[in-house]
């Protein structure tokens, strides 16, 4: 979330040019056109400061739901894997995906997929760690 400082900085300079923005439409004619100028260049750089602080805190918004997102998806790939030995699987929508290193994801969290590179049936290689693995077909 946006910091109390960020969102007080974009309240203050909006209440400033809310302030000046009255006393403009308050003034009376004895108003010198000088100062009118100056009260409006006052009130056209708060509304400047409010924009910009705004614009902060939408990034930071952004950048939160992208966390959200992100973190998210790690939960539904963690809550989608699942152990054969010796191999992960990942199953979405009844569809079985892998096999995936055990070492790589056991050490790292890093779901690396098992290559099957002629090494035979139910032999297969991991590239990042260079384990290899077998299974009930392995002959």
């Amino acid at each position: 979330m946006p910091d109390l400082t960020t969102i007080s900085t974009a309240l203050a300079s909006i209440k400033t040019a809310a302030e000046i923005a009255k006393l403009i439409k308050d003034s009376n004619q004895s108003l010198e056109q000088a100062e009118f100028k100056l009260k409006l260049s006052d009130l056209v750089s708060s509304l400047a400061d409010a924009k910009i602080e705004i614009a902060t805190i939408q990034e930071l918004l952004i950048e939160k739901d992208r966390e959200i997102y992100q973190l998210k998806e790690r939960i539904e790939v963690k809550e989608s894997m699942f152990f054969e030995p010796p191999y992960y699987f990942s199953e979405r929508n009844k569809v079985k995906d892998g096999p995936f290193c055990a070492q790589c994801y056991d050490s790292d969290g890093k779901l690396i997929r098992l290559i099957n590179n002629g090494y035979g049936p139910g032999i297969w290689r991991c590239n990042t760690c260079q384990n290899t693995f077998s299974d009930q077909n392995y002959q």
